[in-house]
C-alpha cells in the first residue's frame, strides 16, 4: 500500500540508529564476500522490498543510498560486482529514489555491468523474487533488507528461498504495534506469515503489549528458523520517546552473526538509542550511553547453568548460546559470570580469576 501522507517523511530516532547499523554492517559484508581471502564470489546482490524514497524530510540519506555508497566506498572498482534492486509500491517514492540514486551512480567509476541498479514499482510480494530472477541473482549471495515495519506481509516462500540461497542473509524490521495490528487484522491468512504455525494466534489472549510483542517475535523467530536460517539475531531499538523497533537478522554463517553483533555494539551512541534483547522478560536496556549492562545475559545464562546440574559446566560451554541465542558477544560472558558469582547465584570450582576453562554451577546445599 502506498505511503499515507507526504513523501519524504521525517526521520525518527531509531531509524537513524538502524541506518547506522546498516551502513556499518554493509561496509563489512561487501568486502568479505567480494574480496575475502578465504572465499569470495564474483558478484552479490543487495535488495530491498520496501525501499522508500531514499531521503528523509530533513535531508538524511535513506537505506538504498547508504547501501550503494557502502559498496562504492569499500570495494575497489576492479574487485567484483554487485546488483542493486529497490522495490516500492508508491510511485512518489520510486520517482524520488531514482533522483537520489542518480548522482551517486554518476560520480562512481563503476560500470553498469559491475553495478547494475534497478528501481521497480510494485510490492515486495509480487516483485522481489521475480526481479531477483530477472537480474540473475539466484545462486550468488543476496542481502535482502525487508523493512516493512510490519505493515505488509513478507512472503514465507521468499524467506525459504533466500535461506536456501548461497551465503544469503535477511534483515527484517517491524514496529511492534503495527505488527500486532497487522497479524490480528489478517486473521487466518496470517498463518502463512509464520510458516503455517498457528501459535501466533495466542497473542489475542495475552494481557499486555510487551507480552504480545515477545510472543509474536518468538513465533516469527521460529518461522525464520523453519525457513532455513540457522542463525538468528534479534534485538530491540529503544528510543528516548515513542515506540520500540525490532530487528531480526537471519544468516547461515556464524561469521555473519559475529559481524552483525560487532556492528550493533559499535553503533554511534549519540543517537540516544538503547538496545534490548527482546527475550529478556525484565526489559532491561543492554546499553544506552555508558557501559553495557550484563544483567540480562545473566538471566539468560542462568537456566543453562542450572540445567547442567551438580557437575556444572565450563564457562566455555556457554559461548555458543551467548553468540547464537542472545544479543551479547563472547567478551560479555566472563563479566556476567563474575556478576552472578558476586550475587551468590552461582559458584566456581576455584576462587579468584574466572577464565573460559572455569567450571560453574549453582550453589549446592
Amino acid at each position: 500500500m502506498p505511503t499515507p501522507g507526504e513523501v519524504p517523511w521525517d526521520i525518527v530516532e531509531h531509524t537513524a540508529a538502524k541506518h547506522d547499523i546498516y551502513q556499518r554492517y554493509l561496509e563489512r559484508w561487501f568486502p568479505i564476500l567480494l574480496t575475502g581471502k578465504e572465499k569470495w564470489y564474483p558478484s552479490v546482490t543487495y535488495a530491498e522490498g520496501f525501499a522508500g524514497p531514499g531521503i528523509y524530510k530533513t535531508g538524511e540519506r535513506g537505506s538504498p543510498v547508504i547501501a550503494l555508497q557502502a559498496f562504492i566506498d569499500k570495494v575497489p572498482p576492479t574487485k567484483g560486482a554487485s546488483r542493486f534492486l529497490f522495490i516500492d509500491d508508491d510511485p512518489r517514492c520510486v520517482a524520488l529514489l531514482r533522483e537520489q540514486l542518480a548522482p551517486v551512480i554518476e560520480k562512481t567509476t563503476r560500470t553498469e555491468e559491475t553495478m547494475p541498479v534497478e528501481v521497480v514499482e510494485g510490492t515486495c510480494e509480487s516483485q522481489l523474487e521475480k526481479q531477483l530472477t530477472v537480474m540473475d541473482a539466484w545462486g550468488k549471495p543476496i542481502f535482502a533488507m525487508l523493512d516493512s515495519w510490519g505493515n505488509a506481509p513478507i512472503p514465507y516462500q521468499l524467506l525459504r528461498r533466500l535461506a536456501g540461497n548461497v551465503s544469503s542473509e535477511v534483515m527484517i524490521t517491524f514496529l511492534p504495534q503495527h505488527f500486532v495490528r497487522f497479524v490480528t487484522k489478517l486473521g487466518d491468512s496470517a498463518d502463512d506469515v509464520f510458516g503455517g504455525d498457528r501459535r501466533w494466534r495466542e497473542v489475542a489472549k495475552l494481557p499486555d503489549g510487551p507480552s504480545k510483542y515477545r510472543h509474536l517475535l518468538d513465533c516469527y523467530r521460529q518461522a525464520l528458523s523453519q525457513a532455513g536460517f540457522q542463525y538468528l539475531l534479534g534485538f530491540e531499538l529503544v528510543p528516548r520517546t515513542g515506540q520500540s523497533l525490532y530487528l531480526l537478522f537471519g544468516t547461515n554463517h556464524p561469521l555473519g552473526v559475529k559481524k552483525m553483533k560487532d556492528t550493533l555494539w559499535e553503533v554511534d551512541k549519540s543517537f540516544g538509542i538503547g538496545f534490548r534483547d527482546p527475550r529478556d522478560d525484565q526489559d532491561e536496556t543492554l546499553f544506552e550511553l555508558s557501559e553495557p549492562q550484563v544483567a540480562p545475559l545473566g538471566r539468560l545464562l542462568l537456566p543453562t547453568i542450572i540445567k547442567a546440574g551438580e557437575s556444572g559446566c565450563r564457562v566455555n560451554d556457554l559461548v555458543d548460546f551467548t553468540l547464537f541465542e542472545t544479543a551479547f558477544r563472547k567478551e560479555h560472558i566472563i563479566p556476567t559470570i563474575s556478576m552472578l558469582r558476586d550475587q551468590g547465584k552461582i559458584e566456581t570450582d576455584r576462587p579468584g580469576r574466572i577464565v573460559y576453562g572455569t567450571f560453574v554451577r549453582v550453589p549446592q546445599p
